[in-house]
């Protein structure tokens, strides 16, 4: 009898293994070594990475895998199929590529394990984005920690230089008198090389234009240069002798849209320019100058406070008495004080929170009122109230409780001070903090916060929550022909119209450069949020005229949705991003609603079309 034929495993179609699309097509034998390396388009450089894994186990192509190895193998020597697991190598400039590897083990006819076959997807792209946006909220939670501003911007030059493989990281600050930018802080590697080339930078200086770091003072933009050692702008290239340097990229310190400083990253690879890495330093760079500008205001108001404890150690504003319900029978001001701020007449005869007072609230006045009936010490206690004047006074007071020789309770006696300047300067630094000094809207600091409460108080409602993600078409070329100032007061009425268009209790900011987020709560269906997103691409398509030129943007919206899309605020961000990029691909102008699925980045595919009309 003829020995019957060995039957061959069947193969899935090239290119697709359970109903999905790949960029490769593998098969491995039984002892796991690859027999088959297919690459979809024949592209030359990977066609010959593929011919040289033939013959190896994946895990001696130099290729890491999320778990490790060990997990990977013990599923493989299980004969498990396994989905989309994230695979990386180290390209030559020290980035990554990334790709996700799909399997399912064979079996011949007769049920013997005959290897493994498979697909991967490319996945740099998306995996870059999900790094550099998680960089930024990193950058934005590690300034708003950051106590001093030497430590926060350490902190921050560090973190850059880890997740982007920098050997090391420069801050330059502006010397505002000399219009020159100073060596201040640096963090580097355990390289006798690189620590040798940060020694030599602590006595640079670089005037506007000179060298990559003054260039990019004076341009207020990005810059990067593959090989340092051949660049013309680079000023002083025997600074980088025998330390290895070679790559580097410089980026603006911004706040209020001017450049106060310049961050310098340093390689000893090549690195090619990286876009999306430009794109992501506008927002750090936004961030760094924004904390060194707070931390400036700070500073200040520390040394302000410590002579004004200074002075008030050896005089007050005032004098003040009470009696035993705590109505006032003395307020005397001293000779410096203006007699206008007291109104004695309106005070004498009433106890403090019988006065009108802009703060503190019912709960501050009356958390004073068992301080007092307490008998207890009243320690720097603050107030304010409007003055004859017309304006708000902002005060400090302490006091001690009195009692008559026989040892009955009379009153309070303290004193007071005028802290005004010092309350306004709180002010300014908490709207330096959470606010976008430009347009006015919330910033990226304050967003995170107020979306996670309006996420829950989506919840408790059992409503629906929309983010609206914008991001204007050519914004780039508005700079570029007409200068950042036409570009801000475009910025500025691009938030004017957001104002105008929208409820009041709508959430609305700028997340930095050209980017706008709008948070619509109470929504139940999704033709209001239609509605409003055409309307908003209707009104910022309107026409400016500014110093003579018209000028006109369009905008591209992503948006996703609360509870359909996701179910936090952080899946919300990146699906109405996702979205929003969705929209930039489809011509622009355009708005796209986020839809799951495989397709999903795809605006061809699965995310929802909805054009403007």
């Amino acid at each position: 009898m003829a020995q019957a034929k060995k039957a061959k495993p069947k193969r899935a179609p090239r290119g697709v293994i359970g109903g999905l699309t790949s960029d490769w097509y593998w098969e491995q034998d039984a002892e796991l070594r690859f027999t088959r390396v297919q690459v979809q388009g024949g592209e030359r450089v990977e066609q010959a990475l593929a011919e040289r894994i033939i013959g190896k186990r994946r895990w001696e192509t130099g290729i890491e895998i999320e778990g490790g190895w060990d997990a990977h193998r013990a599923l493989l020597d299980a004969r498990q199929p396994f989905h989309d697991t994230q695979t990386w190598r180290e390209l030559p400039d020290g980035g990554l590529r990334y790709m996700t590897i799909s399997g399912e083990p064979i079996f011949d006819a007769g049920g013997a394990f005959a290897g493994y076959r498979g697909i991967g997807r490319e996945a740099t792209v998306q995996k870059r984005a999900e790094v550099l946006l998680r960089l930024e909220h990193r950058v934005a939670g590690l300034l708003a920690a950051a106590e001093f501003a030497s430590s926060g911007l350490i902190s921050v030059v560090r973190t850059v230089c880890e997740v982007e493989n920098w050997a090391c990281g420069r801050y330059f600050q502006l010397d505002e008198a000399a219009q020159l930018l100073r060596f201040q802080d640096a963090w580097s590697i355990a390289d006798p090389g690189i620590r040798q080339f940060i020694e030599r930078s602590r006595t640079l200086t670089y005037p506007p234009g000179e060298g990559l770091v003054g260039k990019v003072l004076l341009s207020g933009e990005p810059l990067w240069t593959a090989d340092g050692r051949v660049d013309p702008r680079v000023r002083e290239r025997s600074l980088a002798e025998g330390t290895g340097i070679r790559g580097t990229f410089c980026l603006p310190a911004m706040s209020e849209g001017r450049t106060i400083g310049v961050l310098s990253f340093s390689s000893q690879k090549l690195r090619e320019p990286d876009q999306r890495l430009l794109e992501a330093s506008r927002v750090i760079g936004s961030q760094v100058g924004q904390f060194v500008q707070r931390k400036r205001a700070e500073e200040s108001l520390r040394e302000s406070e410590g002579r004004f404890r200074a002075l008030t150690q050896m005089s007050s504003d005032f004098f003040w008495e009470t009696d035993e319900v705590h109505r006032f029978t003395q307020l005397v001001h001293g000779p410096n004080y203006p007699d206008i701020y007291m109104a004695r007449g309106a005070v004498l005869g009433k106890t403090s929170w019988e006065l009108p007072a802009v703060s503190p609230d019912d709960a501050g006045w009356a958390e004073l009122r068992t301080t007092v009936d307490g008998r207890l010490p009243v320690r720097d206690f603050e107030f304010a109230r409007r003055v004859p004047d017309g304006t708000v006074r902002y005060y400090s007071v302490s006091g001690e409780p009195r009692y008559a020789p026989d040892g009955r309770f009379i009153g309070y006696r303290g004193v007071g001070r005028d802290i005004t300047e010092i309350a306004l300067a709180r002010e300014r630094i908490s709207s330096l903090a959470y606010s976008d000094p430009l347009t006015g809207l919330a910033n990226r600091t304050s967003l995170g916060p107020s979306l996670e409460q309006a996420v829950q108080r989506a919840r408790r409602r059992n409503s629906k929550l929309a983010l609206v993600f914008l991001d204007l078409d050519g914004f780039k070329q508005i700079n570029d022909v007409h200068g950042h100032d036409a570009g801000d007061a475009l910025l500025i009425e691009v938030a004017a119209r957001l104002r105008k268009h929208l409820r009041a209790s709508d959430l609305i900011a700028r997340l930095g450069g050209d980017e706008f987020l709008v948070v619509l709560e109470d929504i139940h269906d999704l033709a209001p949020v239609e509605t409003v997103s055409k309307k908003l691409l209707t009104e910022i398509g309107q026409p400016l005229r500014l110093a003579g030129a018209e000028l006109q943007v369009t905008a591209s919206i992503g948006i996703s949705v609360l509870p359909d899309d996701a179910v936090d605020a952080s899946a919300l961000m990146k699906h109405a991003d996702t979205a929003m990029y969705a929209a930039k691909q489809a011509g622009k102008n355009t708005l796209r609603f986020y839809s799951a699925g495989p397709a999903a980045n795809d605006p061809k595919g699965q995310i929802s079309a909805v054009d403007p009309g």
